[in-house]
């Protein structure tokens, strides 16, 4: 079980600091900010760094400390829910620099498709059939990106204290940007009348709003204000799926997988483009690291070509039908079925070369500017549609469309990237890290018990069960333990 430690006291070396420092709404001098501090603790290495960071304005030496420890309840996952082997672990809890790149590679694969799908004038030879297959195969960056959630799913769930917290995690991962551009898109849709919106009345807007925020279209029938924004009710069905998951094995032992795996295969069915979440968690777990598929593994960029030139196939025999309404149940009578499975073995081995760093691929997305893009790239798949749209609506708008002729998406690509790539960039500071941040301190990391019903009680002479007192002579430091 961890433990969560609560500041209740802090005296610090400096008289003005001589204070009781709180943990919420008290106020303290201004020449002296102390900082309190609420965290998992298991090592007496964070105990010392709480006894550091008491005052953090000032060079005070803090010569006493009072600290509250106060045990959680954790859920650790379940022996065989997940692989222990120290390979899996290691693979799962480093951090991968050609996965991060591929972040970035697949979110630029996406933007392309969507200069690809403007419907602007392009070049003779980018038009001809054989052309347009290659370059609209770009629209499965989602499906690639499927496969790096599949991927670090292993690893958020080891460091999870449990499903809930796991969850909230997630939603604070993908709600920030999400809500954000949901409202920038439906807003400015809703007030010019175009993008669909012209058919909706104010009440039908305010009444299908929530459902796209809490990204439901997709997996539901529901109108998609977000054009991307599909793929995340995929990723919070994942998500839910793997938390009920867990929560059920820590209920009713391992057994319940027997029901969950055939529940977990007829929703992939009905879903099929989810089907590369497994994919992801297969090469997380190690198990392609046996000889034949190690050795098919050193191919990455071959092996993506043959998944995303495959399940292009899949897509065009499904027309008129897109596929996120198509089912496997109707691909069991046609070419579709093989092609599926062509295309998952091959994102399979693809994506595990690649997150081994194989070849020049691996050294590619190594570069800064793949790492640069990796930390944007989920800002940035969600913020270049309202960017392009503008972009494209100006130049239709201003004749420049038409005086650039068939370079028109040539420059179309190359006007509507730096501001995509400016809005992504303060989109991934003010949303993903700054916001994100804040609301985990404060999810995951509560006030303690007293501080909520109104602030600590007195200091007095006796200390309280659970009171660790760490004095200049910190030896009692090393037998704080995790209770």
């Amino acid at each position: 079980m961890q433990a969560l430690l609560s500041l209740e006291r802090g005296v610090c070396s400096k008289t003005l600091c001589e204070q009781r420092i709180p943990n919420v709404g008290r106020k303290v001098p201004q020449d002296c900010q102390p900082r309190s501090s609420q965290r998992p603790v298991g090592r007496a290495s964070v105990v010392q760094a709480l006894l550091n960071s008491v005052c953090a304005d000032c060079d005070c030496v803090p010569i006493e400390v009072v600290v509250t420890v106060r045990p959680q309840r954790t859920y650790p996952l379940p022996e065989g829910f997940l692989s222990a082997s120290p390979q899996t672990l290691a693979r799962t809890k480093e951090f991968n620099r050609h996965v991060h790149g591929a972040r970035g590679l697949f979110s630029s694969a996406v933007y392309v498709f969507h200069v690809v799908n403007s419907g602007l004038a392009t070049y003779a030879l980018l038009a001809t059939p054989v052309a347009q297959f290659f370059t609209r195969t770009t629209e499965f960056g989602v499906e690639a990106f499927f496969c790096i959630s599949g991927f670090v799913i292993a690893g958020t769930l080891r460091r999870a204290r449990g499903p809930g917290v796991f969850l909230i995690d997630r939603m604070i991962r993908i709600f920030p940007v999400l809500w954000a551009t949901v409202l920038t898109i439906s807003v400015l849709g809703f007030v010019t009348r175009t993008h669909g919106f012209q058919y909706l009345s104010f009440a039908g807007y305010l009444t299908w709003l929530p459902f796209n925020l809490a990204a439901l279209p997709g997996v539901f029938s529901i109108p998609l204000y977000h054009p991307a924004a599909w793929s995340l009710s995929y990723e919070a069905m994942f998500y839910l799926a793997c938390a009920a998951g867990w929560w059920l094995v820590t209920r009713r032992g391992i057994g319940v997988l027997v029901i969950g795996i055939p529940l977990a295969a007829l929703a992939i069915a009905f879903y099929p483009r989810a089907v590369f979440f497994l994919a992801g968690v297969i090469v997380a777990e190690g198990l392609l690291d046996h000889r034949l598929p190690a050795a098919l593994t050193r191919f990455p960029v071959m092996l993506l070509a043959l998944f995303l030139c495959a399940w292009r196939g899949v897509q065009m025999l499904s027309r008129p039908s897109p596929l996120t309404t198509s089912t496997m149940f109707e691909w069991v009578h046609d070419a579709r079925l093989p092609l599926a499975i062509l295309a998952f073995v091959a994102a399979a081995l693809g994506f595990a070369g690649l997150a081994t760093g194989r070849g020049l691929l691996g050294r590619f997305l190594r570069l800064p500017i793949m790492q640069y893009l990796g930390t944007i790239s989920y800002s940035f798949y969600l913020w270049h549609p309202i960017v392009m749209s503008g972009v494209k609506h100006e130049m239709i708008v201003s004749g420049l469309a038409r005086a650039v002729g068939s370079s028109a998406q040539m420059v179309f690509f190359l006007l509507a990237l730096p501001p995509s790539l400016i809005a992504a960039h303060y989109s991934q500071l003010l949303l993903e890290r700054a916001l994100a941040m804040r609301l985990r301190r404060r999810l995951h990391h509560p006030a303690p018990l007293a501080a909520r019903a109104g602030g600590p009680a007195p200091i007095g002479l006796g200390v309280d069960p659970g009171t660790v007192i760490l004095g200049e002579a910190s030896a009692v430091v090393g037998n704080v333990v995790d209770p």
